[in-house]
């Protein structure tokens, strides 16, 4: 049997081929999933949401979690026709996608960027073309932007804070994209799932900046629940309206269950508000310990990454995937290739330290000869 043309030149991941060579004895520094552990509180939360009603919800999910999202987000989103409860963010992404992509259209994805949006486009029936991140700052280059900028550009992808580069663009980067975007009738997902996961400043959203803005957002990362697949699209009704029919003959709805957890969790303001501290906090000294294992065993000072729970680094070879396969078949640390996330994520090793101290430490010490041995 012939497998979908579409599927020709899509793979599996790069991160998903890389966390299958790990072992029992591995230090997996590689997978994207936080390591913060669930309290009391929301453990009793979600025994509470195990026995509620796990029938069917609206296809949008229910409306006493929609009115938390708009809340959540400043409340300027009408529950009724502007939010959409997704089964995590990379429905919510597909679901946009087929709703607004056509064969023959081209849309805009960021190198390096999270691998997940060029596949996406290419299962539409899109060409995926990537536009630069200035190395260093991993700002938008907005003059190359606009001049990938043809009448068959559909859409383009932001993702902010950054996977792969824990990076967060600035009010006026994300304003000029929703300006360029308004002007060529172009969609704009804004991804801000990482949006909750920072050091200093919040992120700012995108939301709001263009009348074709789409923001993307969701619980995987900020509350532990990666596995229960709960996530949401924020967009004007006009745009809605098509993304509701295209994630009601994907998913039907969100898990009830989550969608009952994520409902408790939002509504429970306090203990809300005292989690995402502690979480930040975590994964703060998490990243400052990685950072300092970097400069110690590698000798790479690194400006600290100012969200997510990920560290972006140079490499002395042109090579990241032969070295990050030597890394785990020799010295027994998984890692991410650069050229993972695209072209321009070569010569980078993508390392999370959602991880406890101690094996980010002794990571980074078995990484080392590899490095330097490059």
């Amino acid at each position: 049997m012939r497998q979908a043309k579409r599927f020709t030149s899509i793979e599996m991941s790069l991160i998903r081929q890389m966390n299958a060579m790990a072992k029992p004895s591995t230090i997996n520094l590689g997978i994207g999933e936080p390591n913060v552990e669930p309290d009391v509180e929301l453990l009793s939360m979600a025994r509470a949401a195990a026995t509620g009603d796990w029938h069917y919800s609206p296809n949008a999910g229910n409306l006493s979690l929609r009115e938390l999202v708009s809340a959540r987000h400043g409340g300027s989103h009408d529950p009724n026709r502007e939010i959409c409860v997704t089964a995590g963010t990379m429905e919510a992404l597909y679901a946009i996608a087929q709703a607004f992509v056509d064969p023959g259209d081209e849309v805009l994805v960021p190198d390096p960027g999270f691998l997940a949006y060029p596949a996406i486009a290419t299962l539409a029936g899109a060409t995926p073309v990537p536009y630069p991140l200035l190395p260093g700052s991993w700002d938008v280059d907005l003059d190359t932007l606009r001049r990938l900028v043809t009448p068959r550009t559909k859409m383009i992808v932001v993702n902010t804070p950054s996977n792969p580069t824990g990076a967060i663009l600035c009010e006026k980067t994300l304003r000029a994209i929703a300006a360029l975007a308004d002007e060529h009738d172009i969609l704009v997902v804004a991804d801000e799932v990482y949006s909750e996961i920072f050091y200093e400043t919040r992120p700012p959203s995108m939301l709001g900046m263009g009348r074709n803005v789409v923001v993307v957002d969701g619980m995987s990362k900020s509350h532990v629940m990666t596995g229960l697949r709960l996530g949401w699209i924020l967009a004007r009704p006009e745009l809605m309206t098509t993304i509701y029919k295209s994630h009601q003959y994907i998913a039907t709805c969100a898990s009830v269950f989550s969608q009952q957890l994520a409902e408790r969790i939002l509504a429970s303001s306090e203990w809300n508000a005292g989690w995402l501290v502690r979480m930040r906090a975590q994964f703060a000294a998490q990243r400052d310990a990685l950072l300092d294992a970097l400069r110690d065993d590698l000798g790479l000072t690194l400006p600290p990454p100012a969200a997510a729970f990920y560290a972006f680094f140079a490499i002395p070879s042109p090579d990241s995937l032969a070295l990050a396969t030597k890394a785990a078949a020799e010295a027994d640390v998984l890692v991410i290739p650069g050229i993972a996330f695209g072209e321009r994520g070569e010569g980078h090793l993508r390392v999370s330290y959602a991880s406890d101290i101690a094996t980010l430490r002794e990571g980074v010490r078995r990484l080392s000869p590899i490095v330097r041995g490059a």
